[in-house]
């Protein structure tokens, strides 16, 4: 998941590494990702040839270094977008960056990323609402489950929407 938010931050534009992990954190729900998981990251990245390295003048006058995704990094990110398993169905961020992708990703490959969502979502409710039968009623258990249950349904609404503007939208669109 680490690689696909670095990947998928670089899709903008050349980044610094200050500025991916500020990002990666954002998304993560962070201040900040931090500097381990990053820079061996970058370095694998480039090692694959996935990312370019750039050394700019900054702002001060000392040297920084730049971050730019290569055709091989887009076309390894749009590929590991399009794979999404039972693991990353269970995952909230890994379906939000496939849902933030879904220009580029083919009608199809959409389709499947929202139905094993739905799925998943599905099974928790069930599975939530069983385990509330078992929880004292009024409990703060039971205000817990409740909580998680309306995220769910939240979602599941949420997803509803986005089910109808697939709908709207058109065969495939272009991955630029």
């Amino acid at each position: 998941m680490n690689d696909l938010v670095l990947l998928a931050a670089l899709v903008r534009g050349p980044a610094y590494g200050y500025s991916l992990k500020k990002t990666a954190g954002l998304i993560f729900g962070n201040s900040a990702m931090h500097n381990n998981i990053i820079y061996p990251a970058l370095k694998k990245f480039m090692r694959n040839g996935w990312v370019e390295q750039a050394t700019v003048p900054g702002d001060r006058g000392q040297q920084r270094k730049q971050y730019r995704i290569t055709v091989a990094g887009r076309k390894y990110l749009f590929e590991q977008l399009g794979i999404f398993e039972d693991r990353e169905a269970g995952e909230e961020g890994a379906f939000l960056i496939r849902v933030a992708f879904f220009d580029v990703l083919p009608k199809r490959k959409r389709e499947a990323i929202v139905t094993a969502r739905k799925s998943f979502l599905n099974s928790r409710s069930v599975e939530l609402s069983e385990l509330r039968k078992a929880t004292r009623p009024r409990s703060f258990g039971a205000v817990a489950l409740e909580r998680v249950q309306n995220i769910v349904t939240d979602e599941l609404r949420w997803i509803q929407q986005l089910e109808g503007k697939l709908e709207t939208t058109k065969g495939d669109l272009k991955c630029t």
